[in-house]
């Protein structure tokens, strides 16, 4: 199952943005190896404190009083720890990707200069992060967009909804028993999400986007 690159990159930096408003931004100096580094580690950690440090000082005053609901929520929605085997590349900024995050209500501030991209594959699962980088005084930062004020207020229109629809989907997964529950847990510690996937839709004949947030619910149920 692939991860969505732009959701992730999205989460990621929420993460780092969701506490962000007392942290000074330090960035990281060396080569772009030692970055990637400290930046898995943080990430498979999660560590907010760490993250925020990466944080282009322009990207951390996007949080206020005001807004900090918002990043506060989307923070909580992030992807899979990296293993050991991820791949990093660095390349010129897409700006497809950029129009996309701009289409899901963000703004740059500073547009990057670079996007750098961390890749993985376990057993069937495939993951990408990409990170958005600045290179000032000898140091990197990661360069994150703030949210529109549209951008909030949708949040905040949707959140009852989205609330029940999460709500429903830990419900269904709740109820999923034995010994197809067994089946799927095997099927989700060999990192066959997509198999999983198949089989919960196969056996119960719910449609395919509530068998994803189903077994998506059953993953996050069993770390």
């Amino acid at each position: 199952m692939t991860i969505p690159r732009i959701a992730l990159a999205l989460a990621l930096g929420l993460v780092a943005l969701s506490a962000a408003r007392a942290q000074t931004a330090q960035g990281v100096p060396g080569d772009m190896k030692n970055f990637v580094t400290q930046y898995v580690s943080a990430t498979n950690a999660k560590d907010s404190a760490r993250l925020r440090s990466f944080l282009y000082p322009k990207s951390l005053a996007c949080v206020t009083p005001e807004n900090k609901d918002y990043y506060d929520e989307m923070a909580s929605h992030i992807g899979e720890p990296i293993p050991p085997n991820y791949k990093f590349s660095v390349m010129p900024v897409n700006e497809g990707n950029l129009q996309a995050l701009e289409g899901m209500g963000q703004r740059w501030t500073v547009k990057p200069m670079q996007e750098l991209h961390i890749d993985y594959q376990q057993g069937d699962d495939v993951g990408s992060y990409i990170v958005y980088l600045i290179h000032e005084n000898g140091r990197w930062f990661q360069d994150f967009p703030c949210a529109t004020d549209a951008a909030i207020k949708q949040f905040r229109d949707n959140a009852a909804a989205n609330e029940a629809a999460l709500a429903h989907y830990k419900a269904l997964a709740a109820e999923i028993k034995e010994p197809l529950r067994s089946e799927l847990l095997d099927l989700l510690r060999a990192h066959e999400t997509a198999s999983a996937t198949d089989r919960y839709h196969q056996v119960t004949g719910q449609d395919y986007k509530t068998s994803m947030y189903v077994i998506n619910a059953l993953k996050t149920e069993g770390r």
